[in-house]
């Protein structure tokens, strides 16, 4: 059954049946409900988290007691790779979003091993970390440059089917944006017949237009 969950996740994708029994071997799945705690900022790591099933939140409190959400994670991925590699305190508490949140444990001492002894294990983590970089880049564009219309259009044509997936007030969040903002912004979409009612881009080429500089 773990196996078969590891398949899902692209960085083991690569791997044989014999290595995929050694994650399965030092793992065991840990079962969530909404807002329970995977782990909190400030803890060390002792284990490997890759998410199954459900939705992670990642987020901070500032000083002012506020808030500050760093990522959502909505699909079958490794999450936190980095405090976990170079063991030190986990930057961001992490809390379950959904009901029947699955996430995989696996051991850290013994996937570093494994690591240490298999350049394949290596490779992918590399790449893992790669991606998540280049998606940390693309959120601080679009937080820190993109208007509101911007931060939309550019989500949608990173994950073209999101608005048909997902809660529109957890877009929203994600965003950083108010609920009425991202509201706005769909219904404008929709007058340019960039959208049509069930919320499916029907006009790829106006919607670059936004992202155009």
């Amino acid at each position: 059954m773990i196996k078969d969950k590891l398949k899902a996740l692209e960085i083991f994708q690569s791997l044989t049946e014999q290595e995929l029994e050694k994650i399965v071997e030092i793992s065991f799945i840990k079962k969530l409900s909404k807002d329970n705690i995977l782990f909190y900022e400030g803890e060390m790591p002792l284990y490997f988290y890759a998410l199954l099933q459900g939705y992670m939140k990642f987020y901070k409190i500032d000083l002012k007691g506020h808030e500050i959400i760093l990522h959502f994670f909505t699909k079958p991925l490794m999450m936190a790779e980095m405090p976990s590699l170079e063991n030190i305190p986990f930057r961001a508490t992490a809390i379950a979003m959904r009901e029947d949140t699955e996430v995989l444990l696996i051991d850290r001492k013994k996937f570093l091993l494994l690591l240490s002894e298999d350049n394949g294990f290596s490779l992918n983590i590399i790449k893992s970390l790669t991606h998540k970089i280049k998606e940390l880049e693309v959120a601080i564009n679009r937080n820190l440059i993109y208007d509101a219309i911007t931060k939309v259009c550019s989500f949608i044509k990173e994950q073209p089917s999101v608005l048909e997936e997902r809660k529109h007030k957890e877009i929203a969040i994600i965003l950083n944006m108010a609920p009425e903002t991202f509201s706005r912004v769909l219904k404008k979409l929709k007058k340019l017949n960039i959208l049509n009612p069930q919320y499916t881009v029907i006009n790829h080429e106006k919607l670059d237009m936004f992202l155009e500089f």
